[in-house]
């Protein structure tokens, strides 16, 4: 294998390994999303006997949530929507990158694995028509005798 074909591996194996990376971290920035959206919370004394417990921004009960209510500022401080907003801004140009990377990356790995299992074959096929080719010779030099 030449220097270029390793060179071109470890290169897909970076490529791929970085973009794991970045879908990982946007992994996790969807699931401290969710939970943030889909969790009860309170409204963040929690030393206190007193401290209020939020219903979740996406499931509560009745017709409006408590956190919309004008006395429930605390809530509303807990989870202020522009900078969720923001990290799920942040997750996207991480998941499109992390994408663009695993899979190029991945699949310059498998042409590569690909490029070998077919010079074997290649390899194996000329050794099999040169032993033939010999074998015809040794038969057409036996019959002339």
């Amino acid at each position: 294998m030449g220097d270029f074909e390793q060179k071109f591996g470890r290169n897909a194996e970076i490529h791929r390994n970085w973009g794991g990376v970045l879908l990982f971290a946007a992994g996790v920035i969807w699931v401290v999303l969710a939970w943030q959206l889909m969790a009860p919370f309170s409204d963040g004394d929690d030393e206190y006997s007193d401290s209020r417990k939020c219903q979740s921004l996406l499931f509560y009960e009745g017709s409006a949530p408590t956190w919309q209510d004008a006395t429930w500022d605390d809530c509303r401080a807990q989870r202020r929507w522009p900078e969720m907003l923001a990290w799920l801004g942040l997750s996207v140009p991480l998941s499109i990158g992390g994408t663009v990377l695993y899979t190029s990356g991945a699949t310059s790995l498998r042409m590569r694995e690909y490029m070998a299992e077919h010079r074997i074959a290649a390899k194996k096929d000329a050794a099999a028509k040169d032993a033939a080719e010999k074998d015809a010779a040794e038969r057409d030099a036996a019959e002339k005798d």
